[in-house]
């Protein structure tokens, strides 16, 4: 019955058809109702099976959502526990290493009020740039050397002006930008082993200085150091840089030893306020501001005057040239001059930072030739290059003038 069914198309052809070769059986009319009760017997019903499909699609679809978001959880709980056991061995490590400075000496006793206080402007160190050119050559070697100097200089200074205390400015640019090649080639180590390579640096020269005196510290990031590719002006953007980074790490260190006399204060994005004696200080990168621009640097004065701040100098670096003038002190750069600045820009400079000696009676400015380091021991880094196997300006200079050959072209 089926097949005739199929064959003919309709329940009357299939019963005519079995009619003709079984004549015994009922008549046509009859033999339709049996046929058709046979066929739809077996037929799907086509609206239960409709809703029975979507049931199932979203049913299924419900289901691989569910399974995406429990492996999109499983990934950003796995990353979060990864970065949160990162952290805390990380700040475990940091206090270990502040624990050792338990020994060391300190600066102790009272604090005068009218002392001398001398602010350190420490900024555009560009730790991990190498540079390796007839005139300057600067490592992270030559930065330890560059760096205890500039300490000496400071024990002489507050020797000289009976100084208490010395107010340490990070300026920012503590990093040096790869995002240009050839500031990439000119890299001696990566970011990560630089970061840590540049707060060892800097806990050694807080720790020579805190022997001497009392220390306060403050931070801004600079342009370079950012962690991103492009520059942020809003806090939680223009914090994201290698300076914060370096600068919270510091203050961890010194913050696992109880020690009243070297404070660190809040880190800044773009520009932080600090008063000693008569004198209110604005430091900034340099970035925002023409320090050679008579006018926009009493512009600048004048919104924080509109803020009821008054600004009494300016501290600011990023074009590596030392300049101190009346209401505004330029710092200079640990590196000095670089392929870059020689040759795109045609502008030679020296390494050097810039020192304030403030009084009650006014303020005195002094730059710090830090160029020729000959004589001078440096701190110890030696054992941290050679853990994170960074390049030197030995190195740099041997590779160009006994290059090694990779492939050989003979024509």
């Amino acid at each position: 019955m089926l097949a005739l069914y199929e064959q003919h198309g309709s329940y009357l052809g299939a019963a005519n058809a079995l009619y003709t070769s079984h004549p015994h059986l009922a008549k046509p009319n009859t033999l339709r109702d049996y046929i058709k009760a046979e066929v739809k017997a077996i037929e799907p019903d086509l609206e239960l099976l409709t809703e029975t499909v979507r049931l199932a699609k979203g049913n299924q679809k419900l289901q691989d959502i569910q399974r995406i978001e429990r492996k999109s959880f499983r990934e950003h709980a796995r990353v979060e526990n990864a970065v949160a056991a990162y952290n805390e061995a990380l700040v475990s490590e940091l206090k270990s290493i502040g624990d050792s400075l338990k020994g060391c000496n300190r600066r102790t006793g009272p604090l005068l009020a009218d002392s001398a206080t001398l602010v350190v402007h420490l900024s555009d160190n560009h730790f991990n740039e190498l540079v390796n050119l007839p005139t300057n050559r600067f490592d992270f070697k030559v930065a330890a050397k560059r760096l205890e100097l500039l300490a000496q200089k400071v024990k002489l200074l507050g020797k000289a002006y009976s100084a208490d205390k010395v107010v340490v400015f990070f300026g920012g640019d503590l990093m040096n930008s790869d995002r240009r090649l050839d500031e990439l080639l000119a890299m001696s180590t990566n970011r990560a082993r630089a970061t840590l390579l540049a707060t060892h640096l800097c806990k050694q020269f807080l720790m020579d200085l805190r022997a001497d005196f009392f220390v306060d510290c403050f931070g801004v990031a600079g342009n370079e150091s950012r962690a991103k590719e492009n520059l942020g002006w809003v806090d939680v953007v223009a914090t994201d840089s290698y300076d914060y980074t370096i600068y919270a790490m510091l203050q961890a260190i010194f913050e696992a030893v109880e020690d009243k006399g070297l404070r660190f204060h809040d880190f800044q994005a773009n520009d932080v306020v600090f008063k000693i004696h008569n004198e209110t200080f604005l430091g900034i990168h340099g970035h925002q501001i023409s320090a050679t621009d008579q006018k926009k640097v009493q512009a600048m004065i004048g919104k924080y005057a509109a803020k009821g701040v008054n600004i009494t100098h300016i501290l600011c670096g990023h074009i590596h040239s030392c300049m101190i003038s009346d209401y505004i002190s330029r710092n200079s750069s640990l590196v000095g001059s670089n392929a870059y600045s020689e040759e795109a820009l045609g502008f030679v400079s020296k390494a050097s930072q810039n020192i304030a000696i403030v009084t009650p009676r006014g303020l005195d400015g002094f730059k710090a030739d830090l160029q020729n380091v000959e004589g001078v021991d440096g701190y110890d880094i030696v054992d941290k290059l050679a853990s994170y196997n960074a390049r030197s300006a030995d190195k740099a200079h041997e590779a160009m003038r006994d290059p090694q050959t990779i492939i050989k072209v003979v024509i």
